[in-house]
């Protein structure tokens, strides 16, 4: 033999050597078979993921069949292979020796290739996300039942609770005018905070009704077209008595006569809710309403000399019962609720948003953006 002979067939064994080196370490099984079946190269990987006890030496120049016989899925694809022209294929997960296993079959140039991919840590994760997946779908029935229980409570006690709360708001201030006879002044301050607590009780009962309405879809919402300053004015009459009790001065900016479709209510409501906390919010000075038209947007602000907010309160504003700590707190009425709810409408009811601007001790500007 010549030196070039020896040295082809020298590169040739080492080339053999490195596909051996690379095949017995790689991560996953290996094996081969050639056209009539027979092993041609393993991996201990593919051994043991077939379930087999023995050496790979052993495995080589076995049939493939009489290897894996104890696998019925594999053995079908592979004498499939075999007898109808080495169609490659991809098996669904199989399980062997209570692991599951990955399981390709590619060709090659004098047989066809098995790769097989232990894929039981996946497999577990998978069935552990589906079952997670399932409770998840029974506690999501569950919230639905508990929401439309919610809701058929909050029904009926919208009704049980307001209906002798408005009787006691009647009957009071039929007392109060002296419809009903003379009282003593004592008697008539001890009624008029019986008077007072009610109004508020029955505003508490309605904001919570409507957010309940809202979370669960259920509020009413009514479109219809009709003048935007009928709803400011009757926001600034709403609110007149108690500035006047502060000496506050009340300044309105808005075009007359302009007609917008939207809901007149809800919108009276959002409005009211920022005239009314400017008022309680503010000492002195005076607060604006102002409304421009742009495009087919409506933004409306108040803008009040009061008290102003921090800046690290500005995000826990709009969550449901938060009072932020002030000099007033003690001294002012509230839910939490009003800009809770104002927030929910503006987005939920017109797909709208509600902008804040605030310096503390300076004053604040709320701005509702309304699309009409």
């Amino acid at each position: 033999m010549g030196i070039v002979e020896r040295e082809e067939e020298k590169a040739v064994y080492e080339v053999k050597e490195f596909l051996v080196s690379i095949i017995a370490n790689a991560p996953y099984g290996i094996l081969a078979f050639d056209l009539e079946g027979e092993v041609i190269m393993t991996n201990s990987f593919a051994i043991e993921y077939l379930g087999k006890k023995m050496s790979v030496n052993r495995a080589i120049g076995q049939n493939i069949l009489e290897l894996i016989k104890d696998v019925p899925v594999l053995a079908k694809a592979v004498e499939t292979c075999i007898k109808k022209g080495r169609d490659p294929f991809d098996l669904p997960p199989v399980q062997i020796n209570k692991k599951f296993m990955s399981i390709k079959g590619r060709l090659i140039s004098d047989g066809t290739i098995l790769v097989i991919e232990d894929i039981t840590i996946q497999k577990k994760t998978e069935a552990k996300l589906a079952e997670q997946t399932e409770e998840l779908s029974q506690a999501n029935i569950q919230l639905k039942e508990l929401d439309r229980l919610k809701g058929m409570f909050i029904a009926s006690m919208s009704h049980e609770l307001r209906t002798p709360l408005n009787s006691i708001i009647g009957f009071t201030g039929l007392i109060l005018q002296g419809i009903s006879g003379k009282i003593d002044q004592e008697a008539k301050e001890d009624l008029q905070i019986v008077y007072n607590s009610s109004k508020h009780l029955l505003s508490l009962i309605n904001d919570v009704i409507d957010i309940s309405k809202i979370e669960s879809d259920r509020l009413e919402v009514y479109f219809e077209e009709f003048r935007l300053d009928e709803v400011l004015k009757d926001a600034v009459t709403a609110v007149s008595v108690d500035a006047e009790e502060k000496k506050l001065e009340i300044r309105a900016d808005y075009p007359e006569d302009l007609s917008i479709k939207s809901d007149k209510k809800r919108l009276f409501q959002c409005v009211l809710n920022l005239m009314s906390n400017a008022v309680k919010f503010t000492e002195k000075g005076s607060i604006e309403l102002r409304a421009v038209k742009e495009d087919n947007i409506m933004e409306i602000s108040v803008r009040d000399t009061g008290i102003g907010i921090k800046e690290e309160d500005i995000p826990k504003l709009f969550n449901s019962f938060v009072r932020l700590d002030t000099p007033m707190k003690e001294t002012t009425l509230g839910t939490g609720l009003g800009l809770y709810l104002t927030k929910k409408i503006m987005t939920d009811v017109f797909n709208g948003d509600i902008r804040l601007e605030s310096e503390y001790d300076r004053g604040s500007t709320f701005t509702l953006i309304v699309p009409i």
